[in-house]
């Protein structure tokens, strides 16, 4: 067997020698001609087969090596920077901070659990590699790293956490001169990974007193809220007893609490949890725990109360053990630590979803679905099918005011948008007589752009996504305009006035016309739309205005047509996510590929250049069959485009 094996080789190559076939594409084709059901080291072909393998994966390694190395010759090492920025004021060193969490609710049912915890404490303004154990903004992340990207507003890449805070600040009306210093407490990355419920920012003054802090939770669903503290605005009652926490913890926080303040709920958070309600911080200062005990400790205490004042939450963290200097703890430590910690950050998702479980089947707590986001709160980052579509709305927003026929002036302020804002002005438009005539336009969430191109008519759109009646189905605001109803509001002048030609279709392909007229006809309202006007775009299939001008006057119109198709099928069929669509996809491609190799694994190919014999009729139909399957991946990629 091994023999004729040798055999049919040989003669294969020199089939391939004949028709002069590259050597790489030898091996593939030889590859698929012979079917190895088991692993024969003796056996010619698989010897063969095992010595190119090992010849690319030497060659890659190679390669790999060459990269590495030339991305370690541009990349400059931080310690150096590091070492710079210490300064002698700088009182609070980075530190790892072994850490407990517990939550313990109280209403409507009981519920409470406890979890170790991992925290990072990092002096703002310091950055660089720490003994390899802490690093923040690195180009070399050490073990636990901390990444300026995740924290405060968004949009702001390149960004230092000191330049972020300072420009979060300015915005809350806070100068420099009201702080001095400022230290971050936080879950750090661990591989890469990070899930970061709360972050606490204290900021001291010249005279080392906390003056401010800076709490910022992030949900599940990527969505952020930064509440910047002043303290003092708390009750001094003590938490109610049923908080299920030891009565000398109790006394011991309240005896060493330096910093306190209420303020109201407007977040979600919890889906056990409507938006309403108030939050109560009791802090602990690390600094000043720092200067008595000479150890940095954190200890900080949220209660959780109903729009009727009742405590429904209280959520604790505090430090469980001896914090670590990155600079100074041994090799030995550094493993037994790593050891212990590194899968704390990847467990804290799944034991929320384990928690969520026990209250939803266990305790039959309500479910308060979640609700968009507000003005005050940051939404959750762009997909990339969303950040393509804000540039075909930026676009079509500024055709609109072009064509205003009467003054008009719009302030355009994208989601997580580095700039303060887009101004568009009509021509005609004149800040001395017209200044009224302004609209303010704000993305709330990304999700606005791709619920847009759900809608037949803008001014539609822009009614539900804008001035629904419940805040909480808001994704954008618009400020400016007119309370009466009628005449009607400024920017819904435009949508009777501009009119589209049509002209693309004059010059597109039969397949293009067939591809638009297709998402045409799969437009359906956005997910949980409770609107009658959604109903039209199912029973008329018609462009809607927004079709009409990317067709017309924008070059790369097919990736708003892939776009919007793909979010219409992901809708219809996939539950409106269209991550599960390109699941389906892969999945789907996949058992093309499985299909393709069992077929012609068991049914006897007409064509074997090893038993070569003359054709039949009968075998037309095996090898149209086979032909399709080959080519069955390129075939749906091309009806799918």
């Amino acid at each position: 067997m091994a023999c004729d094996k040798a055999q049919a080789l040989t003669s294969l190559h020199r089939c391939l020698d004949t028709l002069a076939i590259p050597s790489i594409e030898r091996h593939f084709i030889t590859l698929h001609t012979f079917h190895v059901h088991s692993l024969d080291l003796q056996d010619d072909i698989m010897r063969l087969y095992l010595q190119i393998f090992a010849l690319l994966a030497m060659c890659s390694l190679f390669a790999g090596g060459i990269v590495f190395r030339g991305r370690r010759l541009h990349v400059e090492r931080s310690d150096e920077s590091l070492r710079k920025q210490r300064i002698d004021e700088q009182v609070l060193p980075p530190l790892l901070l072994p850490s407990r969490t517990t939550h313990s609710r109280m209403f409507p049912k009981k519920h409470a659990f406890s979890y170790s915890y991992l925290f990072v404490g990092i002096p703002v303004g310091v950055s660089g590699r720490i003994s390899g154990m802490l690093s923040v903004d690195s180009q070399e992340p050490g073990w636990f790293h901390v990444d300026s990207v995740d924290y405060l507003e968004r949009g702001n890449g390149g960004w230092t956490l000191a330049e972020k805070l300072k420009a979060y600040l300015h915005t809350q009306g806070v100068t420099d001169r009201d702080y001095a210093f400022a230290y971050l407490v936080t879950a750090p990355r661990f591989l890469g990974y990070s899930f970061n419920p709360v972050s606490f920012w204290y900021l001291y003054d010249a005279d080392t007193k906390l003056k401010y802090m800076i709490l910022e939770v992030n949900n599940t669903f990527d969505e952020r809220r930064l509440y910047l503290l002043k303290g003092g605005n708390a009750d001094d009652a003590v938490i109610d007893e049923e908080a299920d926490m030891p009565t000398s913890d109790l006394r011991k926080c309240s005896k060493q609490l330096t910093f306190s303040d209420r303020w109201a709920k407007d977040f979600h958070v919890s889906p056990f949890n409507s938006r309403k309600g108030s939050y109560s911080l009791r802090a602990i200062d690390p600094l000043a725990e720092f200067e008595l005990s000479g150890h940095v400790r954190i200890d900080n205490t949220i209660v959780l109360r109903s729009s009727k004042e009742h405590p429904k939450l209280v959520a604790r963290v505090f430090s469980e053990g001896e914090a670590k200097d990155p600079a100074k703890i041994s090799v030995s430590e550094s493993v037994r630590f790593i050891g212990r910690w590194c899968w704390v950050g990847f467990a804290t998702f799944p034991r929320i979803v384990w928690q969520a479980a026990k209250l939803s089947l266990r305790k039959k707590l309500h479910v308060w679905y979640r609700p968009e986001v507000t003005d005050a709160s940051i939404g959750r980052p762009y997909t990339k099918d969303e950040k393509r579509l804000e540039v075909f709305f930026r676009a079509f927003l500024t055709h609109i005011v072009h064509q205003s026929p009467k003054p008009l002036r719009i302030i355009y302020k994208s989601a997580h948008s580095e700039e303060q804002g887009i101004v568009l002005y009509s021509p005609d438009f004149t800040y001395e007589e017209d200044h009224g005539r302004t609209v303010t336009l704000k993305v709330l969430s990304p999700a606005f752009y791709s619920r847009f191109v759900h809608y037949s008519h803008w001014d539609k759109a822009l009614d539900c996504e804008c001035l629904a009646k419940d805040e909480k189905h808001r994704t954008a605001s618009l400020d400016g305009l007119p309370d009466l109803p009628k005449p009607p509001p400024l920017l819904y002048e435009q949508a009777q006035v501009i009119k589209y030609d049509d002209k693309s279709d004059q010059g597109a392909s039969l397949f293009n016309r067939i591809r638009w007229l297709g998402m045409q006809h799969l437009r359906c309202p956005p997910a949980d739309y409770a609107h009658h006007e959604g109903l039209y775009a199912l029973r008329h299939p018609a462009p809607s205005n927004f079709d009409k001008f990317v067709k017309e006057h924008c070059k790369d119109a097919e990736t708003y047509r892939r776009i919007a198709t793909k979010l219409f099928i992901a809708q219809r069929f996939c539950l409106g996510v269209p991550g599960l669509l390109d699941a389906l996809d892969c999945i789907f491609r996949s058992a093309l590929l499985l299909v393709s190799m069992a077929y012609c694994d068991r049914v006897q190919s007409p064509i074997d250049i090893f038993r070569p014999r003359a054709l039949r009729w009968d075998d037309i139909g095996s090898l149209m069959l086979t032909l399709l399957l080959a080519n069955s991946i390129h075939i749906w990629r091309f009806v799918k485009a």
